[in-house]
């Protein structure tokens, strides 16, 4: 017997409403940007290896948020994503390198992204919405259990279409800025100079996509403040050293 009070049938219905919403937006943003990617670089390829990258570098955030606790994992998801988008390009994707490829490459690292970080916890609610509307995600558990659950539901019951709407909105961001690191990681791969030469290209990127990924972690409610102003120093660092590397002149 369920002895908490749940919030109404119809606040449960309106989250799951916008969970469902959500669910589907960050559904077609994924499989959107992979038909871009196919359409765009006429090839998958980048996409999937982009898509590799981030898998790989989320294999080393699990190691360092096993040994190391969950801030310190925080700080650390920017730079192991920026090392592990540069080993890729650097050995997988050799040949990924203009502009069309490389994109597809940054369309392939947000999707997985999304699909971790906001479609599969996405579809957990929708369905555990749907146990708590019916009272089956309550059968067999403990006092303890039940008020955590009970917890749990006040907060999805809370959600509306406008945080699925600006969840929405921030993967298509995050999508974006992944893309724009991706070129600005690609530079300092193509320019060389040995492990500590690109390590220092790789500065930049990490500097601009920490703040993200801590407040995405930490901070969540402002996420997309900081996305933003992510966005816009990256969009400036792209289009400064892509003038930079139009206007020096070639070597004799």
């Amino acid at each position: 017997m369920i002895t908490v009070d749940l919030p109404s049938a119809e606040a449960l219905a309106a989250a799951s409403t916008a969970f469902t919403f959500a669910l589907l937006g960050i559904g077609v943003l994924i499989v959107g940007s992979a038909v871009a990617a196919s359409i765009w670089a006429r090839s998958l390829n980048g996409w999937a290896l982009g898509g590799v990258s981030f898998v790989l570098s989320q294999t080393a955030q699990v190691v360092t948020l096993f040994l190391l606790g969950p801030l310190i994992a925080a700080f650390a998801s920017a730079p192991v994503q920026e090392v592990s988008r540069a080993l890729i390009l650097s050995t997988a994707a050799r040949r990924v390198r203009d502009e069309k490829p490389v994109v597809a490459f940054g369309f392939g690292h947000g999707a997985i992204d999304l699909l971790t970080s906001s479609l599969i916890p996405t579809l957990s609610a929708v369905i555990i919405l749907g146990g708590i509307s019916d009272g089956s995600i309550f059968v067999g558990l403990n006092a303890e259990v039940t008020d955590k659950v009970h917890a749990v539901a006040i907060f999805l019951a809370s959600q509306t279409l406008v945080s699925a709407a600006l969840l929405i909105v921030q993967g298509a961001l995050m999508v974006g800025l992944h893309t724009l690191l991706t070129l600005i990681v690609l530079r300092a791969v193509v320019r060389g100079g040995g492990t500590r030469t690109i390590g220092r290209g790789l500065l930049l990127p990490i500097a601009i996509h920490t703040p993200v990924a801590v407040v995405r972690t930490l901070f969540p409610m402002a996420t997309t403040p900081v996305l933003l102003g992510a966005l816009a120093v990256a969009a400036l660092a792209y289009r400064r050293g892509k003038s930079a590397m139009t206007e020096t002149p070639p070597a004799l």
